[in-house]
């Protein structure tokens, strides 16, 4: 009898965490974060002047971790140093326990990787796909220049979004939504803190499917030369038609600084495959 009374009670506690735990999530899904007392039409034209400089150079070193479902491909701790320089040069090195891995390189419209596991040499345009094959990401090595640096992916937006953009405070996010029409159907979401103006989500939608999501928190501002900018400390990309997850965690990031131009460029070494995409 006292051990079904004890098992009574072990059984009425685990009901109570759980229901607990039940509540909190749902809770967390349901949050109401109250509008700023700000008349929206102001908090539009704020949002629209809002315009974040971009400097010259940067460079990020973080941590990569990624799940590509399609592929099935796994990466956990690797290191990433991203370096960029206006208007569109970026180089992106991926290594493991301090080997380089793989580097990639473009000027925005070509692209060239050395991926030393397999001793190849690609090459081609600088396509979403393409730029896939080192950070899987999925953005145009335009857009991805424009997100790291605080900015939104524009590649794909309606030429008349500018007349069908919407500006709305979502209450469950806790920021002002940017919604602007994109050419292939899709709505893209952006979302700024207030009154900080910074953009710590991204979502593209088309009508109830979640296709491209983008986090950003950590926000921290750095001052070169009496210039002050805003970036996140740690960034996510979710893809889940490719069942696909990217998670950057910045460790350091450097602004203005000196890149010889041999930074970006990338030659293929002595007997790599040479492989040339569309």
């Amino acid at each position: 009898m006292k051990y079904h009374q004890k098992y009574i009670k072990q059984c009425l506690l685990i009901t109570i965490i759980l229901f607990s735990s039940w509540t909190i999530l749902a809770c967390a899904s349901t949050q109401n974060i109250p509008e700023p007392d700000v008349p929206i039409e102001q908090a539009r034209q704020t949002l629209s002047q809002i315009q974040r400089q971009s400097p010259d150079t940067m460079r990020i070193n973080a941590k990569i971790d990624y799940v590509d479902g399609i592929n099935n491909k796994r990466v956990v701790g690797q290191d990433l140093i991203l370096s960029a320089q206006a208007p569109l040069n970026m180089r992106i090195t991926l290594s493991a326990f301090d080997k380089a891995m793989a580097t990639l390189v473009t000027d925005g419209t070509g692209f060239s990787l050395m991926d030393v596991s397999q001793n190849a040499y690609v090459t081609g345009m600088a396509t979403p796909e393409n730029i896939a094959s080192i950070l899987p990401v999925f953005l145009s090595a335009a857009d991805l220049y424009r997100v790291i640096n605080g900015q939104y992916p524009t590649d794909g937006v309606s030429k008349d979004s500018s007349q069908n953009q919407h500006v709305t405070w979502d209450n469950t996010e806790g920021g002002y939504k940017l919604s602007m029409p994109l050419e292939n159907g899709n709505i893209q979401h952006v979302f700024y803190s207030w009154p900080e103006g910074d953009i710590f989500l991204i979502t593209v939608t088309n009508g109830d499917q979640l296709l491209y999501r983008y986090e950003a928190s950590d926000f921290k501002t750095f001052e070169v030369n009496e210039q002050q900018w805003r970036y996140p400390g740690q960034i996510i990309f979710r893809l889940p038609p490719k069942e696909t997850d990217v998670r950057l965690r910045v460790e350091k990031r450097d602004i203005g600084l000196e890149f010889s131009p041999a930074v970006f460029k990338l030659m293929p070494p002595a007997g790599a495959q040479i492989i040339v995409l569309p």
